[in-house]
């Protein structure tokens, strides 16, 4: 064998720093113009694009690309956890239940109210925002839900009002819905007064509370969202690339709660998409593998769901999301 050059350690680093580095990037658009070095890197790109079709098949090129594109996914959904983790502090968010009135009926009734924020607190109040009604002249309130979720609502919901307001509820049933009202002074004020939920129509007018905001603890925004996903969310999984896909979708009619959940989403490491008008979308085994992890489900129609979508990425996805 015999040898024609030789180049020194560094070569291939000196040569791509002379060529392709900025200052001859900037030389070689001025000799050949913008249009001619558009040209020569949409070749440039075409080489290596037939480099690669003849090195691999087209369901080779698919299964890598969808890999890649999971794995920069959870190095992205990582990255955000680490630049976010100094957000939470914890912050013991108490109340001042002077303001609540007590009919005689709530005193009857013996309702109590929580004096701070809790999880159990955040999660009922994502429940109200999502199956909610409250109304200001009669001093009403009511959740009602799809009648399939009948277990959810008796075997979740009853003890959770329960253990925060003192209340033995009555399933009511109708036609296509299952739920419960009540008429009380003290706990539509309640959620009024101290916590700040609007009374009457919801669309375009609810809104993450600043008193589960002010808490800046990561339990209680997860119980939050969960509570929202539980009434208003749905997990789907579509067909990609021969594969089952996992979305998980939470419709919210308020630009301004969509908002403020996308951003509560982001700050524990998730990446949602949003029109900004109606949907937040979470796409993709890393964000179904993350939010079984942080925020999960009460529903027993969710937990399903989401126990189907999970072991199939199990079993269909290499790379385990």
């Amino acid at each position: 064998m015999e040898i024609l050059d030789i180049k020194k350690d560094n070569w291939g680093q000196s040569k791509g720093g002379k060529i392709w580095g900025p200052k001859s990037v900037k030389n070689l658009r001025e000799k050949i113009g913008d249009k001619g070095y558009s040209l020569l890197m949409k070749k440039r790109g075409m080489k290596s694009k037939n480099n690669l079709w003849d090195r691999y098949t087209s369901a080779e090129l698919s299964k890598l690309c969808i890999d890649g594109k999971i794995i920069k996914r959870s190095r992205e959904s990582e990255m955000l956890r680490k630049k976010n983790n100094f957000y939470f502090i914890d912050n013991n968010v108490k109340f001042d239940l002077r303001a609540v009135e007590f009919s005689l009926a709530d005193n009857k009734k013996k309702l109590k109210f929580p004096n701070e924020m809790s999880k159990d607190l955040a999660e009922e109040i994502g429940i109200h925002l999502g199956d909610g009604c409250m109304s200001y002249n009669k001093n009403y309130f009511s959740v009602k839900t799809n009648k399939i979720e009948r277990e959810y609502m008796s075997s979740f919901l009853f003890p959770l009002y329960r253990r925060l307001y003192n209340l033995d509820l009555k399933l009511m049933t109708l036609p296509s819905v299952v739920g419960f009202e009540i008429y009380s002074q003290a706990l539509c004020e309640f959620k009024n007064k101290i916590i700040g939920l609007p009374y009457g129509e919801k669309v375009g007018n609810i809104f993450v509370p600043k008193l589960i905001m002010d808490t800046k603890n990561k339990e209680i925004y997860c119980s939050f969202i969960r509570g929202l996903f539980d009434s208003d969310g749905c997990v789907t999984l579509i067909r990609k690339n021969r594969k089952q896909y996992p979305v998980i979708s939470i419709t919210l009619l308020s630009p301004r709660l969509i908002k403020q959940v996308t951003k509560m989403l982001r700050l524990m490491g998730f990446i949602p998409y949003s029109d900004n008008k109606s949907k937040i979308v979470l796409n993709g085994p890393t964000m179904l593998k993350n939010w079984m992890k942080e925020i999960g489900s009460n529903n027993p129609k969710n937990i399903k769901n989401l126990e189907r979508a999970s072991s199939i990425v199990d079993s269909t996805w290499p790379c385990g999301g």
